[in-house]
């Protein structure tokens, strides 16, 4: 059973964005996967490494998407995915000094993205078809 299952209240409402957050989502499952069929830290590492290295470059497109709306906005968000990098980046070190299990880091990583979809990204979602639309 997936961790997180896709569902149209977690749609933003933007193309782009949202095919991201599904391929995000599919990465976490398979995260998740991983973990609970202890496939070992090799495999492991290897799917955390590739859900990193797309959440990078989700953030980079959205931040590319942000010239179009209010700086103020676009810096609040981007703060938000600086944050979540360096936090992941914590739990990742952590993780590999067997300080803590990387469920820890999954359940984490569930939690941030559900409320980072559903609450900043809508908003940014929002603001950007908002500039889309003819005045």
């Amino acid at each position: 059973m997936p961790l997180i299952e896709w569902n149209a209240s977690m749609a933003t409402g933007h193309m782009e964005i949202d095919a991201q957050h599904t391929v995000l989502v599919a990465i976490l499952n398979r995260l998740h996967d991983s973990i609970q069929a202890g496939e070992g830290e090799a495999t492991t590492a290897l799917v955390l490494k590739e859900l990193i290295e797309y959440t990078r470059y989700h953030f980079r497109s959205e931040e590319a998407l942000m010239v179009h709306i209010p700086s103020e906005v676009a810096q609040a968000h981007k703060n938000n995915h600086a944050r979540l990098i360096q936090q992941v980046r914590e739990f990742e070190a952590q993780c590999e000094r067997g300080e803590i299990h990387p469920s820890e880091l999954l359940d984490f990583l569930k939690d941030w993205l559900l409320l980072h979809i559903t609450g900043t990204d809508k908003q940014l979602a929002s603001a950007l078809n908002k500039e889309r639309q003819p005045a």
